[in-house]
């Protein structure tokens, strides 16, 4: 999410008995995938595919984990802006901020300039695990979710289940960014969480400027599709990189009740460290 404290209890929701028969549904499933196989790529898709994974494993990628640490030492301007939606992709809630985060004596404070909101959030069964920008405007750093240490995509036994292929470069901020996919292949990349990540990697300086990556997380009773995205810009005085924007999305499915997606968008402006 996104940027919300639905992030951690979604990717650690706890799992749940059911019925003997769906386990043996569920073992059936699991059975008729492990008889999948990989075919080996040729020389020239591995080459390919090898150069592609090395120009993310040589990336520099501690601006954008140092970009978000700032954070928590720096006063900023926040616009944040949460959404749900039923199964039926119509809106039946928002809530809306423009939020100050100031360090008054020592202590970080939030001031909420603006706000509107309409609509009631319904999270049903899974009301411990809303999003915490209905509530507060104070961010979670998505970044941990985005780049992990070693992303499984980039683990040797798991590559040749997912395509590797660079996209059209794109502009941020002026940068031009090489986009580099890693897409789970399908029927073969049946139990591993992440479906789809991108790297934007800026040309000139070879330093990660944004990542989008996709998951499904599943449990015994629920299925969670998920999406994230954040970017970072340079600081106007050239001393490093600061957050520019991040979004999460969610949409959990349930056999107890509809599906429902809950989005989070968010944009820093004039981040000031504080030393």
């Amino acid at each position: 999410m996104v940027d919300c404290g639905m992030i951690s209890g979604g990717i650690q929701w706890k799992r749940v008995l059911v019925s003997g028969s769906f386990l043996l549904a569920v073992g059936v499933f699991v059975s008729a995938c492990g008889k999948r196989t990989v075919a080996p790529l040729g020389p020239d898709e591995r080459a390919e595919r090898d150069a592609l994974v090395e120009d993310i494993r040589r990336a520099d990628t501690q601006e954008l984990v140092k970009a978000f640490d700032l954070l928590s030492r720096s006063e900023y301007t926040r616009y944040i802006r949460t959404e749900q939606y039923d199964e039926e992709d119509f809106l039946i809630a928002y809530t809306e901020h423009i939020a100050e985060v100031r360090i008054v004596d020592g202590e970080r404070r939030v001031f909420v300039e603006q706000a509107d909101s309409a609509g009631a959030f319904d999270y049903g069964f899974f009301r411990r695990f809303q999003s915490e920008n209905v509530a507060t405007t104070d961010p979670v750093n998505l970044v941990p979710f985005v780049l992990p240490e070693e992303p499984v995509y980039l683990d040797a036994r798991n590559m040749d289940r997912y395509a590797f292929r660079e996209l059209p470069d794109t502009l941020l901020w002026d940068r031009q960014a090489q986009v580099v996919e890693a897409r789970a292949r399908p029927d073969l990349a049946d139990g591993l969480n992440v479906r789809r990540a991108r790297h934007f990697v800026d040309r000139g300086t070879q330093t990660l400027v944004a990542m989008y990556i996709e998951r499904v997380d599943l449990a015994l009773l629920f299925r969670e599709e998920s999406s994230f995205y954040v970017d970072i810009t340079l600081r106007p005085d050239g001393q490093g990189a600061v957050p520019n924007n991040t979004r999460f999305e969610s949409r959990i499915r349930t056999p107890f009740r509809g599906a429902y997606r809950v989005r989070t968008v968010s944009t820093y402006t004039d981040v000031r460290p504080v030393q």
